[in-house]
Formats: C-alpha cells, structure tokens, sequence
C-alpha cells in the first residue's frame, strides 16, 4: 500500500489516483487538475493532485488517447515532433502502416 511510503491521508492518494488515470488518458493534466481535482476535492489538495496529474501525463507513453479527434498542440517530447498538429486518429493510422 501507497500509504505506508508516502505520509498522506488515504483520501487524498485515492483522489490523486482517481483524478491522475483521467490526466493520463486523456493529455489533459491542466484541465484534470482544476476542473478534475480541485473541484472535487477542494483547494487544499491542488499542490499534490497537480503533481499526480503532471506525473502521468508525462508517463502515459507517445500521442494516444481516449478522444482519437483530439489535435495534438504541442508535442510531449522531440521525437514527435513530426505528429504536432495532427489528430490521434491520424497518427495511429501512421503507426499501423508502419
């Protein structure tokens, strides 16, 4: 269990995680973080929701989401830099090509 390392109500882990899936499936920590977190769980939480959220966002791997039309605005990282301003869709049919 999480909380055994890391000294935060149960609570709280359990919102960040909830909150953190939805950033990472979704490309959208900002919009998770306050329209997601913050709401739900108050402002007193946002510090740790907002680092959950970054988190997976970050580790969620390459351009792949729940909403295939989402455009991508900037790209996560250099190497796809060729996919900035295309859709998911578009870019898994360029991956399944491939």
């Amino acid at each position: 269990m999480l909380i055994w390392f890391i000294p935060l109500p149960m609570a709280l882990l359990a919102g960040m995680g909830f909150v953190a899936v939805f950033a990472g499936a979704t490309n959208t920590p900002i919009a998770c973080t306050i329209m997601g977190g913050i709401e739900l769980f108050g402002i007193e939480s946002g510090v740790f929701i907002a680092l959950a959220c970054s988190t997976a966002y970050l580790f969620s791997g390459g351009h792949s989401g729940v909403y295939a039309s989402q455009i991508i605005g900037s790209p996560k990282h250099k190497l796809f830099k060729g996919e900035k301003g295309l859709s998911l869709s578009e870019i898994n049919k360029k991956r399944t090509k491939k």
